[in-house]
């Protein structure tokens, strides 16, 4: 395909605006998406110079979208100063900057990119209007679509749309699978601790990668054997073995060496029909920590209710949100420290910046995990704090606000939920700001009451901070009963699908064997009305903030 003919496919105003959509559902702006949509359509062409071949263009295209995203995350990550969000701001937040100016020039077709670049510029404005208009302005969508002369069904699908990720219309372009003699294995992995620089995942994300740690699961392997079971040529297999001996930071990786030039997995993967047979045997405990979790959110809830919080308090029920999964991580520590004083004392655990585990599923099998899991990020001097904590639970029925290593300070939605946290006047507010602040309602961090804004979200004081947690880890003093007959049907699992070379692995074992447990835990207390049931996955429950004066 000739960049000529891909010109037609850009100029599709529905294809432009899943596009847009899609760059606006990852950014803070309007103008921030302006951008990223720009430069998606650049690199796109480019791409097509390189590459006529093809013959699948919207697969092609969301390809390249993705990449191009990933290539902007990591770039706005490494951004080293520091976006101050103020209410008297008279700047933009973000330069706008349109990347198809600098193709322009060089290309035959500059009519036709001009066309696109104006459709895109009138897609951003459009989107911004329409945030505003209803999270702010507080206007009916039928309202909405009058004043800008659109249908209310273009209005709603600005609106609701946009949250929900463009369905992946992509052709996976790695090896082919015909190569591999077993049936092709895919592999979930899940990381703890500090990913950043360290996330040895990053390496194996082609199914090739995947296979060749799973034959290496329980047994070493050297690599002739691996190209003979693989029907891999040896030096793909040995190009390959060597990137998953490095990782991401040089010296963790998925596999490891010996002395004896095998090579055999550095993680615990349990297979999925595995996975079923040990959760059959925690099962009898499970709902025994549903019950007892229930009465104590029933009986600490006037407690719950009392809590000097610097936001407006929600009800008992979405505060729990807070509170749950730290309720049963905690009990989760108790059993990993009664594993290790029974069994393991004088086992010395492998300290890592951060830790993999992982399940192997195959074709015909399917596994629901069901994991929840939080990420916190920390921020210095901030709004006029002098230390900002924020954190935000993410699972089946919650979506991830930010990742581990996110920053804060070039987060515009949080920065205004900060400024917020005192009264933030709606009217004080330039135009960008107030894009933002229609942003930070759609994703429940705001509240908008009469003509001001407050966070939507927990606030804590600092010096309030143990007491916070207090509410959840006391939880452990009312279940004490049930650690030890838990511990010893974990350590009889551990005994039967932890390899030996892997045993000081064994708390990952625990975390990831019992990763449906708070699954079942939140479903129940739904159930059972101690817990709100989220109206949307994308919104205040779980998100939690601690600042110091």
């Amino acid at each position: 395909m000739k960049p000529e003919e891909a010109l037609l496919y850009l100029e599709d105003k529905a294809f432009l605006d899943s596009l847009f959509g899609y760059a606006y559902k990852r950014c803070s702006s309007a103008y921030e998406a302006e951008d990223l949509c720009s430069e998606i359509i650049v690199q796109l062409l480019k791409s097509l110079r390189r590459q006529e071949d093809i013959h699948h263009f919207y697969g092609y295209a969301w390809t390249i979208a993705q990449r191009v995203y990933a290539d902007f995350s990591e770039k706005r990550k490494r951004l080293s100063s520091e976006a101050t969000l103020t209410t008297n701001a008279t700047a933009p937040l973000h330069a706008v900057i349109h990347p198809i100016d600098a193709l322009i020039n060089q290309e035959s077709n500059a009519d036709a990119l001009r066309r696109i670049q104006r459709e895109i510029a009138f897609l951003s404005k459009m989107y911004r209007d329409v945030m505003i208009m209803y999270y702010l302005d507080g206007m009916k969508t039928a309202a909405i679509a009058h004043k800008l002369g659109i249908l209310e069904t273009t209005v709603k699908q600005r609106l609701f749309s946009a949250r929900n990720t463009i369905r992946k219309e992509v052709t996976n372009k790695n090896m082919d699978n015909s190569n591999l003699t077993l049936k092709p294995v895919k592999l979930l992995l899940i990381g703890t601790g500090a990913p950043s620089g360290h996330d040895p995942r990053v390496k194996a994300e082609r199914l090739f990668s995947q296979n060749l740690i799973y034959l290496c699961k329980n047994t070493a392997r050297t690599p002739k054997e691996l190209s003979e079971l693989l029907h891999v040529p040896m030096p793909f297999v040995e190009e390959e073995l060597e990137i998953q001996c490095r990782g991401e930071n040089g010296h963790y990786g998925l596999l490891k060496r010996l002395d004896s030039g095998k090579y055999i997995s550095n993680l615990v993967l349990i297979d999925a029909q595995d996975l079923a047979r040990i959760q059959e045997v925690y099962r009898p405990y499970t709902q025994e920590i549903v019950d007892k979790a229930v009465h104590y959110l029933r009986t600490h809830e006037q407690r719950i209710l009392r809590f000097p919080f610097l936001s407006q308090p929600p009800e008992a029920s979405q505060i729990a949100w807070s509170l749950i999964s730290r309720m049963i991580w905690a009990f989760e520590d108790r059993v990993k420290q009664r594993l290790t004083e029974k069994y393991y004392a004088a086992m010395e655990l492998h300290e890592k910046e951060f830790h993999t585990f992982g399940f192997a599923v195959k074709e015909t099998e399917e596994i629901e995990l069901n994991v929840y899991g939080c990420d916190g990020i920390q921020a210095l001097n901030l709004c006029g704090y002098r230390k900002v904590y924020a954190a935000n639970i993410y699972g089946p029925r919650l979506q991830k606000h930010f990742n581990c290593g996110h920053q804060m300070s070039l987060d515009p939605v949080m920065m205004l939920t900060l400024l917020a946290i005192k009264g933030l006047k709606a009217d004080s507010l330039t135009e960008d700001e107030k894009e933002v602040a229609a942003k930070a309602i759609e994703a429940g961090c705001l509240r908008k009451e009469n003509d001001a804004l407050y966070p939507n979200i927990l606030v804590i004081d600092a010096k309030d901070e143990d007491a916070f947690y207090a509410l959840s880890t006391e939880f452990t003093d009312s279940i004490d009963d049930l650690v030890e007959p838990f511990a010893d049907a974990i350590h009889a699992m551990i005994k039967t699908y932890v390899p030996r070379h892997l045993i000081h692995d064994y708390p990952l074992f625990v975390l990831q064997t019992t990763c449906g447990l708070i699954n079942d835990v939140i479903e129940s207390c739904m159930e059972k009305g101690v817990l709100s049931t989220p109206e949307s996955s994308y919104g205040s429950e779980g998100i939690w903030m601690i600042v110091e004066q």
